[in-house]
């Protein structure tokens, strides 16, 4: 049996962190012992003498980088053990675990005989996209979602695409399954939970999970929802997106997008809470985590940035009053510096949780914890009024109480139509909330409900 042991080399970088040493072994015959690249501090919080762990509670950016460490360790296991099971024992060297932990870490310098003859293959070409292409953790995770379901059409129509043979018939064919795939599982009555119905696409499911084994990279755990039309449009634009790169790669100068029409996306009109109802959240009395989130709601709602950016502010970014970031969202492609004047609220709130020692700006929890809280508050305050929500799957609009739907983006919604309620000037917001120059978002504040222009024109009377 092969086993896979881990361990902390006694050297460290310059940043003070030892790099993980795997060893691999295969009975008395196969030791073989390689350095990761992997390089983490030597603590107990991440490291318990064997492996890697995370035992840090506050979001800090060195919890945030042993974490996206720790994955990475994970799926190099994987692709080490997948390794293994698909090579002949007699091909294996002395330098096999050093090869494959460098094709892991270096997947361009290997490109071998095999993968020239197929680089016409849609999907191989995508992986090469994904491990060279640099995009956001967040993006990167999306576009192998999009790699993983492209591949199940692939599987479950029983062919693979080529790009000189892709055609726009294909892009619907794709769309359709997009639309159907999830009609492939039902529920099993007895235990209550869901199972593929269909022999042919559990094939396809299981074979692209053994591939992204294979590829070190997260499988597909669960079964597909059914998708939204904006949720479609979006699969279909990363796609796009891919495929004018593998154009300019000089992969193919065919695109199958000149016939094939992608509908825009379509939003309902934002809904959120007024001055008034902040102010009634502010004056809550509230205690415990219940009031530590409503407070690092109200501060969102001041500074209107995405919930991503608000886990990453520190101290640092605070100077003369002025809080200063750079929007994760548009770091990588189009880097736009968001600067926002702090207000008495949002000074106050710094000043009431300061902690220099923490790293952030407030004692953060998980931000799925954080919209689990926000929606617990918004009940216990009363924030009941009902607003218009679209469904993204029946495209009609239903009315739901604030409670039921509040979430973290609530706020920045908050900051940004609030403003835009006043000033309806969209690149002057976009200096604050990190908005791109021609956000089509801005046109979806001009329909705001008169009440709520009317309670920013009330605040100019609150001291």
């Amino acid at each position: 049996m092969a086993v896979i042991y881990l361990r902390l080399s006694k050297r460290h970088n310059e940043l003070g962190r030892n790099e993980i040493i795997l060893t691999f072994r295969q009975g008395s015959t196969i030791y073989q012992r390689c350095g990761t690249e992997i390089f983490i501090l030597d603590k107990p919080m991440y490291w318990d003498g064997k492996n890697m762990v995370l035992r840090g509670r506050m979001m800090t950016d060195e919890l945030r980088y042993h974490r996206e460490q720790k994955l990475r360790l994970e799926r190099m296991c994987a692709a080490v053990t997948a390794a293994w099971e698909r090579t002949d024992r007699k091909q294996i060297s002395s330098t096999w675990l050093k090869d494959v932990i460098e094709c892991f870490n270096h997947p361009e310098k290997f490109v071998t005989l095999e993968q020239e003859v197929v680089k016409t293959n849609v999907t191989s070409v995508f992986v090469t996209y994904l491990n060279t292409h640099k995009v956001s953790e967040n993006r990167e995770k999306h576009m192998w979602s999009l790699w993983r379901v492209f591949r199940r059409y692939e599987a479950w129509r029983g062919i693979t695409f080529e790009f000189e043979t892709f055609s726009h018939e294909d892009l619907e064919g794709f769309r359709n399954f997009l639309i159907t795939e999830h009609e492939y599982w039902v529920r099993d009555e007895k235990n209550g939970k869901m199972k593929c119905s269909n022999r042919r696409y559990k094939a396809a499911f299981n074979l692209v999970n053994d591939e992204c084994n294979q590829l070190g990279k997260k499988i597909e755990s669960r079964c597909p929802e059914p998708r939204s039309k904006n949720t479609l449009n979006n699969i279909l634009v990363r796609l796009k997106t891919f495929w004018l790169w593998s154009m300019k790669q000089g992969y193919t100068e065919r695109n199958p997008f000149n016939k094939f029409t992608i509908e825009s996306a379509e939003y309902g009109t934002p809904y959120y809470i007024s001055l008034e109802e902040r102010h009634k959240l502010e004056d809550a009395h509230l205690e415990g985590m219940m009031a530590i989130q409503r407070d690092i709601f109200v501060f969102q709602c001041c500074i209107g940035c995405r919930v991503g950016d608000l886990y990453r502010l520190t101290y640092e970014d605070i100077n003369d009053g002025i809080l200063t970031y750079t929007p994760n969202k548009t770091k990588d492609k189009n880097p736009i510096l968001a600067e926002v004047p702090l207000s008495k609220t949002a000074k106050a709130l710094i000043e009431k949780y300061y902690d220099p020692e923490r790293g952030t700006l407030f004692p953060f929890i998980s931000q799925q914890k954080y919209n689990i809280y926000i929606k617990k508050i918004f009940k216990e305050v009363g924030l009941n009024r009902k607003v218009a929500v679209l469904n993204p799957l029946t495209r009609i609009h239903e009315m739901k109480p604030l409670y039921e739907v509040a979430t973290s983006h609530m706020a920045r919604r908050a900051f940004t139509g609030e403003l835009y309620g006043l000033v309806q000037d969209p690149n002057l917001i976009g200096s604050m909330t990190g908005h791109v120059e021609g956000s089509k978002a801005f046109a979806r504040y001009r329909k705001v409900e008169l009440n709520l222009k009317q309670s920013l024109i009330d605040m100019l009377d609150r001291e």
